[in-house]
């Protein structure tokens, strides 16, 4: 049943191209077709049980677990044969073979002829690997023929190009290692919260400007690299502005050099991403159906079916947000329910991230409609996963999201152990965010006050802090994804949580 659940899964991750590809490499092949209705069953079914059952009926007397292997070999071969048909790396493996058949029968012209081909086709897709290798193999086939007719200027410009290819390749990895662990941070330890930890990172921002200074090779790939580092840091570190105008030369540089977009576009998608992550940080949403279009666009593209999902996700996230967060509760159920079939129901097959994030939404657009029986029970579909969801940065804001349903559903002897274990959470290299301490303080007050002149007594003293956090950049991170300042004051105020989260981005400015 293991091999059955893995081609499941390969099965599920085809892109359309590559299965009309595998029924057209079927229709080639000799012999039973028996392995297509299995194909058929796969597509068609999610349940490994199910999918036993009507093969055995419709396939009386065959063997599954035969077919399974023979299906998982022919998708495979498919996948490698139609990749051989499309990977540009393929193609210049082939020239260098090429070359390599022609020397060992003495046509040295010819061989050093595949091998411009290679170099052509390698230098235009920046794979500098592929180009040390054509490199040296030129030089190694001009060597056992005894640089005939080639002067010594001429060799040793060949050596400098390939210590040349050599320096950049080292600065590339560099680089690339260097954004690696920057990401890295901001995926487990979350956004920068402090001017001091900011200061944690000029390790890096110098590593970085420092590797870009020393480059004498500017390309597509250093301008990438350097790009996304760049970005990614202003975005996580509340410089909005410049993320925004970074990520947009991202995408134009992208723009500019289609052909260097990867099959899946993670680079790319990383940059739409950006974009819209640092117009939700600043309440920009009347600037986001431009960049969600991109997003469109890409889920309509040849890729495979859980590249196209991820996608999806992303497009439902950024306008749930968009919605939910201008005050537009219903729209954002209406928007959520026509995603019941197309998202939720595939809600496992995503990372864990993503289901996080979707299940965090529900919670929140229940709040928001006051359906506090829904909100608990998306809630334990959180707090039930066990370590699994603890390590991403968005836990905690369910955590504290949490406390507000608690709240709401009355559960007040909840408050003191969580509010600590939210606190001892904390690395030691994690800094509170001004609203976590705040929402603590309001949480322990409850239940609320019935006199209304002393709800407005407690609104004037958390009003003043209120606006502390909203001129705070360091706190946007955290507002982004529920305006625990927004609840805060409905409560207070009698005032309608919608209305008052509508108003409050109205005012918004970077």
């Amino acid at each position: 049943m293991n091999k059955a659940i893995s081609l499941l899964a390969l099965i599920k991750s085809l892109s359309k191209a590559e299965k009309r590809y595998l029924k057209l490499y079927s229709n080639l092949q000799n012999g039973e077709k028996g392995y297509l209705i299995l194909f058929e069953l796969l597509e068609n079914n999610t349940s490994i049980d199910d999918i036993y059952k009507q093969f055995c009926i419709k396939q009386k007397g065959k063997s599954f677990d035969m077919a399974v292997k023979h299906l998982y070999k022919v998708v495979l071969n498919c996948l490698v044969h139609l990749n051989k048909q499309q990977d540009i790396q393929t193609q210049i493996f082939d020239y260098i073979s090429k070359a390599g058949i022609l020397f060992e029968r003495e046509l040295l012209n010819e061989a050093l002829s595949e091998l411009e081909k290679a170099e052509k086709l390698a230098i235009h897709y920046e794979n500098d690997s592929l180009i040390l290798l054509i490199r040296r193999t030129e030089l190694k086939y001009l060597s056992m023929y005894d640089f005939t007719g080639m002067s010594e200027k001429q060799v040793v410009d060949k050596q400098m190009k390939i210590n040349e290819i050599m320096r950049y390749t080292r600065s590339a990895n560099l680089h690339t290692q260097l954004y690696d662990i920057l990401k890295y941070r901001f995926t487990y330890k979350g956004c920068i919260r402090s001017d001091k930890q900011k200061e944690n990172l000029n390790d890096l921002v110098l590593s970085e400007l420092n590797l870009i200074a020393n480059s004498s090779y500017k390309g597509f790939e250093t301008e990438k690299l350097h790009l996304l580092f760049q970005s990614t840091y202003f975005l996580n570190s509340g410089n909005y502005k410049a993320a925004i105008r970074l990520y947009q030369d991202l995408i134009l540089l992208f723009d500019e050099n289609k052909h260097m977009i990867l099959n899946p576009p993670l680079y790319y998608l990383n940059a739409i991403l950006g974009v819209l992550d640092s117009l939700q940080s600043v309440g920009l949403y009347k600037e986001m159906p431009f960049f969600i279009s991109r997003l469109k666009e890409m889920e309509k593209g040849d890729y495979s079916a859980e590249f196209r999902l991820t996608v999806q996700v992303y497009i439902y996230l950024y306008e749930f947000y968009s919605l939910f967060n201008t005050g537009n509760f219903k729209s954002a159920q209406e928007l959520q329910q026509q995603n019941e079939e197309p998202i939720f129901k595939k809600i496992s097959l995503l990372e864990l991230n993503l289901q996080l994030q979707l299940y965090l939404s529900l919670v929140i657009l229940y709040i928001g409609l006051k359906d506090l029986k829904e909100a608990r029970k998306n809630m334990k579909k959180i707090l039930s996963s066990g370590k699994s969801l603890y390590i991403f940065p968005t836990y905690r804001i369910a955590r504290l999201v949490n406390l507000i349903l608690q709240a709401e559903l009355g559960n007040y002897d909840y408050f003191e152990n969580e509010i600590k274990s939210i606190k001892r959470s904390s690395s030691f290299e994690t800094k509170q965010y001004i609203t976590e301490k705040l929402l603590f303080k309001f949480i322990q007050s409850y239940p609320l006050p019935k006199s209304k002149q002393y709800r407005n007594k407690l609104w004037s003293y958390y009003q003043q802090n209120i606006q502390k956090i909203e001129e705070d950049k360091y706190e946007r991170p955290l507002l982004k994804t529920f305006d625990f300042c927004a609840w805060i004051k409905s409560k207070l105020t009698d005032n309608p949580f919608d209305i008052i989260i509508k108003e409050q981005n109205e005012k918004i400015i970077i």
